[in-house]
């Protein structure tokens, strides 16, 4: 995965507030194009899918022939996950996980959660 440290962290702070409050990030546009703000901007920073393949245990290239097919629920319960809300929770540690990796220690990442998530709330 080549994300630079910012877009991780931001990308952390945006799961923890679509996995806390579910709905939170949708979009009210007309009810056929109704998407979440938070799928759109993980679609952005992934354009790859190797991020969410690699949480969902398949390689980008079968990540990419199941989307073609099916949709990303379908995928996630494919994949052995039940909800979208599992999906975030997964991507949630993998992210926090990553941060860890990358030096930041575990207070650095709560406080840094607990400041930008008022301004999603």
């Amino acid at each position: 995965m080549k994300l630079s440290t910012k877009t991780v962290a931001s990308l952390l702070v945006v799961t923890a507030v679509a996995a806390a409050v579910p709905g939170l990030s949708q979009i009210s546009i007309p009810k056929k194009r109704r998407e979440s703000q938070f799928d759109k901007l993980l679609a952005t920073h992934d354009r790859k899918g190797e991020l969410r393949s690699e949480i969902l245990g398949l390689t980008p290239h079968e990540f990419k022939q199941l989307t073609k097919k099916m949709t990303f629920e379908e995928v996630i319960q494919h994949c052995g996950l039940l909800s979208k809300r599992d999906f975030r929770i997964a991507l949630l540690g993998y992210l926090r996980s990553e941060l860890l990796a990358r030096g930041w220690s575990r207070t650095r990442i709560d406080s840094y959660v607990m400041m930008r998530a008022t301004r999603f709330a």
